[in-house]
């Protein structure tokens, strides 16, 4: 073979791998375009259906709208992805979120979707889990935590219930989980252990229900930061799983990722009105200066608008 054609068939196949190379780099733009704009929509749902997840009621008590909340979280997804009033494909977008967690102070819902055949068509149906509880069982000892420091503790030896501030528990179980230097780590591994396990229950139903609508991918439970996992354990928070999302209709490369939002209702965010001198003054939950916590007002607007003015004590 002469040289001459050696240098055209070399030439062609250089020129041919550039192409390859440019077509892959011009790929992974409009990927990396795509992955902003979608990241920038989930960040937006997630904090659209946070801010529907709590609200106060007429005795001050923290209500959670589950339901509300995540509706709003669909309705804002469905808008930010530009499929809102398309059913088809708001729910072939539904599809890519095998679950929703909630978590309450005393437990958690998992939503999921379930099959069902109607007409000799199969659909799916969005349902919610019953609320599973953040329980532990050691020895004669039943534990059932919360996102904060009160605990309910079932001795199943002598067949009695305690309850309250696990700080006032713990002299009377010795060398039980509510050391002082153990229960934090212990109440956190335990709630997450029951929210993984049951999450992971449930991704994997969704799996049955990807391959009825031809979905290839399979779903899996991602690897969480320690950082979000302790979000989600110390306060009311929604935590979304969106896998698989094909960036294009090749579905080579898919979008994936978890969101999390929350509801920043904590105890400490919790003030207290009470009357010094008879002028009102609103404290934190800690401060020494109450007597008898009362009710409980939420923001520091809401205290003002009682009259109330910010404790020197506790500086809240």
């Amino acid at each position: 073979m002469k040289i001459t054609n050696l240098a055209i068939i070399f030439f062609v196949l250089e020129l041919l791998m550039i192409t390859l190379i440019d077509i892959r780099l011009n790929n992974l733009t409009a990927i990396t375009n795509k992955q902003v704009e979608y990241n920038k929509a989930l960040d937006n749902a997630i904090d659209d259906g946070v801010m529907n997840l709590v609200e106060v009621d007429s005795n001050r008590k923290l209500i959670l709208n589950k339901e509300v909340a995540v509706q709003q979280f669909f309705e804002s997804l469905f808008a930010n992805f530009g499929v809102i009033g398309n059913s088809h494909l708001e729910n072939r977008l539904k599809n890519y979120i095998p679950v929703i967690l909630v978590t309450d102070t005393d437990g958690f819902y998992i939503n999921y979707s379930e099959l069902y055949r109607s007409n000799d068509e199969v659909l799916t149906v969005s349902k919610w889990s019953e609320k599973i509880p953040y329980f532990y069982e050691d020895n004669n000892i039943i534990y059932k935590f919360t996102l904060g420091d009160y605990i309910t503790l079932y001795d199943r030896s002598a067949n009695l219930i305690y309850e309250g501030d696990y700080h006032d528990l713990n002299a009377h179980f010795p060398g039980t989980l509510l050391a002082k230097d153990a229960f934090d780590q212990i109440r956190r591994s335990v709630i997450i252990g029951k929210i993984e396990e049951k999450m992971n229950y449930y991704i994997n139903l969704h799996n049955n229900i990807a391959e009825q609508y031809g979905i290839t991918y399979r779903f899996w439970l991602p690897q969480i930061n320690k950082a979000d996992w302790y979000q989600t354990v110390n306060d009311i928070s929604m935590l979304v799983i969106f896998q698989g999302y094909p960036y294009n209709a090749a579905g080579l490369d898919t979008y994936n990722r978890y969101a999390l939002g929350g509801a920043r209702i904590k105890k400490s965010s919790a003030y207290f009105i009470t009357k010094i001198n008879d002028l009102k003054v609103y404290h934190k939950d800690s401060c020494k200066r109450i007597a008898d916590s009362g009710i409980p007002y939420y923001t520091k607007e809401e205290c003002a608008l009682e009259g109330a003015f910010p404790c020197p004590d506790c500086n809240p």
